[in-house]
């Protein structure tokens, strides 16, 4: 080798990937080989998943798929799968896709633009500017007509959907859309989006929903994105960017609380709009009529709540319990679909619900139903001080049930994460509090005794449910450790308890 000679350095993996996409990118003004296309998709496969796409690569490989070139239909519906992008989206990707959409000559191919929309959907939480699909949201909208690409326009839509965007023109047109296509999932689904801005808006029929709608198509993408990421974040010693989570929570609701709305009302009648105090209110108690949807209590101001316990209906009591029982079970199984965000909406109704109850002074039947169902999938976490205030309304049970629905599942939580001092001491206070709540509904019966009764129990099940309940408390506590903190303050309540147990264990 003489003195002269020199090494070239090999290509490094980021390096492989632009020459390869240089090499598809010639598609566009020469005819490449079917075996050479192959080649650099073999090369890119190879690298992308580790490194990704930088900006300049990927501004050439939108351009290898919005723009006429002579790559064949199925390497370019490979080459999008390759598209990991390595930093955020320029507003001119979007900008660029959007305007290859329809038909006509210079358009993209219709599968294409379909793969296209959908990896729009995908790194939406990875555009530079979220304002760019405010932009476009007009070009985005007209494009509804097109079935081929409905389901992902819709999801764009739905996206990007803000109050101004929302036009009457544009209800019209989507209710038109909506007849036309009865069946069209995403159809009915933007427009309840659109009647959550405007609940004025009259569906006249709806397709039933499947949960999956509008939720983030593939959290395979999203996981290599990450890595991917992280990778070059690390590598460059920049801060990462991007949020922990990735994404935003992609089913967008607000609590769908009716409103207090009276119908089919006569002339002697008068309806709770009318009511501004509790003077009306009492004059017209037996003229007041009811809201067409009893469940607007729980956005009342105590109108409502008045009329219920003062003029009591079995009958709005049922519709009552059976709207907060098939709510608070639309809200659960949102929750466990789309977590945090879910779960605020389900924590508000519970608030709401608890206001209500505690109203009454009684636990309804179908909060109580929903508390045993929850509890065993409960993380102790969520809406802690809520549950554990329900929970104290809870009627005196025979202790077997309140075993099997409240301390069984509570008691696992307490046993499983022996760290989190903070539950293990809020659930030791809950059941003083309820001993001490029970034994005051025993006070209150004036006949209570040896034959009398509190809450449908006879005195030896009451005794037994409450010396049950005071030896689990007994047990809990044994499981504190001296040196936790809040430990002195509960062994001090330990006398008072005992004291209460006794009292009702000899009367």
């Amino acid at each position: 080798m003489s003195g002269n000679s020199f090494v070239i350095a090999p290509l490094s993996p980021q390096e492989k990937i632009s020459v390869a996409i240089d090499g598809l990118h010639a598609s566009r003004t020469t005819v490449i080989s079917k075996s050479t296309a192959s080649d650099h998709l073999s090369m890119i496969t190879i690298h992308v998943h580790e490194h990704g796409l930088s900006p300049d690569d990927l501004s050439k490989t939108i351009d290898i798929l919005t723009r006429p070139s002579s790559l064949k239909k199925s390497q370019a519906l490979q080459l999008l799968k390759l598209l990991y992008p390595r930093e955020k989206i320029d507003d001119d990707i979007v900008i660029r896709i959007v305007g290859c959409l329809g038909v006509g000559q210079g358009k993209a191919d219709q599968l294409v633009q379909v793969c296209l929309l959908r990896w729009l959907v995908l790194i939406q939480p990875f555009l530079k500017s979220q304002k760019i699909l405010s932009k476009v949201y007009q070009i985005l909208f007209m494009h509804l007509s097109y079935e081929s690409t409905r389901q992902w326009i819709a999801h764009l839509l739905f996206l990007a959907t803000k109050r101004h965007d929302i036009r009457p023109w544009r209800i019209q047109y989507l209710l038109e859309m909506q007849n036309k296509y009865r069946e069209s999932q995403h159809l009915t689904g933007l427009l309840l989006l659109y009647k959550e801005y405007f609940p004025e808006i009259v569906i006249d029929r709806f397709a039933k929903l499947r949960g999956a709608l509008f939720r983030y198509p593939d959290p395979q993408f999203l996981s290599v994105i990450r890595e991917v990421h992280a990778r070059a974040n690390s590598l460059s010693g920049a801060v990462p960017s991007f949020p922990r989570d990735g994404l935003r929570n992609l089913k967008r609701r607000k609590l769908n609380i009716p409103e207090m709305v009276t119908l089919d009302v006569s002339a002697k009648s008068v309806t709770v709009e009318e009511l501004s105090t509790l003077a009306s209110f009492a004059k017209n108690i037996d003229r007041v009529s009811l809201p067409a949807q009893v469940g607007s209590v729980l956005r009342d101001d105590g109108m409502v709540k008045r009329i219920l316990v003062n003029r009591p209906s079995q009958r709005a009591w049922a519709r009552l319990n059976t709207w907060i029982a098939s709510s608070l079970r639309e809200e659960l199984e949102d929750a466990e679909e789309n977590g945090n965000r879910g779960e605020g909406l389900l924590g508000e109704l519970l608030a709401r619900s608890y206001d209500l109850c505690l109203y009454t002074k009684e636990l309804l039947i179908s909060v109580e139903d929903f508390l045993c169902i929850y509890l065993p999938r409960w993380d102790g976490v969520r809406h802690r001080s809520t549950v554990f205030k329900l929970l104290l309304l809870m009627p005196l049970r025979r202790w077997e049930i309140i075993d099997r629905d409240i301390t069984s599942p509570l008691t696992a939580i307490f046993q499983k994460d022996t760290e989190n001092w903070s539950f293990r001491y809020d659930y030791l206070v809950f059941l003083e509090d309820l001993l001490r709540s029970y034994s005051v509904r025993c006070g209150k019966v004036p006949s209570y005794g040896r034959d009398g009764e509190v809450d449908g129990l006879s005195h030896a099940e009451a005794v037994k449910t409450m010396s049950s309940l005071f030896a689990h408390w007994e047990s809990m506590f044994k499981k504190v450790s001296y040196s936790d903190p809040g430990a002195t303050e509960i062994q001090g309540a330990s006398l008072y308890m005992y004291d209460v147990v006794q009292m009702y264990v000899n009367r």
